[in-house]
């Protein structure tokens, strides 16, 4: 990925503050290895019981970062009633899960979805990117003000990114727990690269957002069969 692209992803997550959000779940997001056409993680997941739906999954097409993520070219988002990674009841899953994988890393915490029940609609057509971070918190205020300016700018460019969902992380496995996790898209992949060339302006001004208020982020570009 460009640097332009990552520059762009830190507002597309941080403009989700901004946003309304509903329908509150446990979201459990995972990246792991898997060999071509090995689709036993996809079947461990559509027929787990523990009360979780399995809302994507698909390919991890590129990463960037500061995060130290192992190799991974597979992904998966389940929407779960109830947490899944302290859970006894739960650990069948994630022994299978890591059996049946190579590096496996998963985030857990509250879900919040964009829009009424945004997960239940197929994604298999859009161009995906999931958004690791941490924010330094030495100026909540004046992040909470930056956010909201950039954000009600974006949102009058023409190509821009769409919310689907956020998770605010308390559990992880694999990986140094992180913040928080976003899932954006774009209806389709040239539509991301437009925005990005159309708008260095506001790429300027994200880029200085980036310095200010974030310690670390990694970027995981996706393709959803789902």
């Amino acid at each position: 990925m460009k640097t332009e692209n990552k520059i762009i992803f830190t507002l597309i997550v941080t403009a989700l503050l901004s946003q309304t959000v509903q329908a509150q779940s446990i979201g459990l997001f995972g990246m792991y290895q898997a060999a071509t056409n090995d689709n036993n993680v996809v079947k461990i997941l559509q027929n787990n019981n523990q009360g979780c739906v399995l809302r994507r999954e698909g390919q991890t097409l590129g990463v960037q970062g500061d995060y130290k993520l192992p190799k991974t070219n597979r992904f998966f988002l389940l929407e779960c009633e109830q947490a899944q990674l302290k859970e006894i009841s739960s650990q069948g899953l994630i022994s299978a899960l890591d059996d049946s994988s190579e590096n496996l890393i998963l985030v857990e915490g509250p879900m919040l979805q964009f829009a009424d029940l945004a997960l239940e609609h197929r994604g298999d057509k859009r161009s995906y990117l999931f958004k690791l971070s941490d924010y330094n918190n030495q100026a909540p205020e004046q992040r909470r003000s930056d956010v909201q300016k950039l954000s009600a700018q974006a949102a009058q460019r023409q190509n821009h990114y769409n919310s689907e969902a956020f998770i605010r992380i308390n559990d992880a496995y694999g990986i140094a727990r992180p913040d928080e996790l976003v899932v954006i898209y774009y209806n389709f992949e040239a539509q991301g690269q437009k925005f990005r060339d159309q708008n260095p302006d506001l790429m300027r001004q994200i880029g200085k957002f980036n310095q200010q208020h974030l310690t670390r982020y990694s970027y995981i570009g996706a393709k959803s069969n789902l």
